[in-house]
């Protein structure tokens, strides 16, 4: 009988159909823990590299921060140290403008200090030559009066001489001629002495003169104003650009996990199951 046979055929197509649905299940589900696997391997390495991103940006704007203090301070301690300088500077160009100035002062003082003791000087050389000349000439009038009186009374003599009948002419020609001499000498003396006197009183002015060019040529300059030390500027701070912030579109997108797959259905056991029953029992 071909039942039995049927009924084998139909058990074995049964029992390969439920088969085939164990196996494609559990194909399907090692395939979706693959993809949940992929998925969560996916998750992870997006949220790293997303942090990552977050990461190098706020690495990169403290450096960005940091490069900027270090421009500031280092702007700051150039300032300090250029504006120290500059106030050396201006008490070293101080402190010799007070000494050019203090020595100048000391110069002029010097110098007409210099100018009145050669006029005092030369002042007093003058007056000594005025004294000596006037004694010279005061000399002179008293030689010259001894000389006249002297001369009378040698006149004197010679008329007496002369009224008691003696010869007095060759007396009185040698009297006069003896007086004649005193007087060419004692005259060629004064025009000698006063030839000295203005002699004399030049030298004293040109010595004077050289004098004072000596003290003017020792006088020191005016001294000038000194320059200003130049005044320092601000240090310029170079323009830094800060790291691009991060937008939306720079993140790694979200996964997508893939499509779950599909075990063996039921439907497909049963269309198993159907093409395994003989015609004939459909008949």
């Amino acid at each position: 009988m071909p039942f039995p046979w049927a009924a084998a055929s139909f058990g074995l197509g049964v029992i390969g159909a439920i088969g085939n649905k164990r196996a494609a299940d559990k194909q399907a589900k090692y395939q979706n823990q693959a993809t949940l696997r992929q998925f969560e391997y996916d998750t992870i390495l997006t949220d790293n590299q997303n942090e990552k991103l977050d990461a190098d940006y706020a690495y990169a704007y403290e450096g960005y921060e940091i490069n900027k203090r270090n421009q500031e301070e280092l702007a700051r301690l150039t300032d300090e140290k250029n504006l120290r300088r500059y106030n050396y500077d201006l008490q070293i160009r101080n402190a010799q403008q007070k000494a050019q100035e203090k020595a100048f002062a000391k110069s002029e003082r010097l110098y007409h200090s210099q100018l009145g003791y050669n006029q005092q000087a030369a002042e007093h050389a003058r007056q000594r030559s005025v004294i000596k000349q006037q004694e010279i000439n005061q000399k002179a009038a008293f030689d010259n009066e001894d000389s006249v009186v002297k001369s009378i009374k040698a006149q004197g003599e010679l008329a007496a001489l002369s009224q008691s009948g003696r010869s007095s002419t060759k007396a009185l020609v040698t009297l006069n001629a003896e007086r004649g001499r005193s007087e060419a000498k004692l005259a060629e003396s004064l025009v000698s002495a006063r030839r000295d006197f203005a002699l004399t009183l030049k030298e004293i002015s040109r010595d004077q003169y050289g004098a004072d060019l000596a003290a003017f040529a020792n006088r020191m300059l005016k001294p000038g104003q000194l320059p200003m030390p130049i005044e320092p500027i601000a240090t310029p701070i170079p323009e830094l650009q800060a790291p691009k912030e991060i937008e939306e579109h720079d993140y790694l997108p979200d996964p997508v996990m893939g499509a779950k797959a599909a075990g063996g259905s039921w439907l497909q056991v049963a269309s198993g199951v159907a093409a395994g029953i003989p015609n004939k029992w459909l008949e």
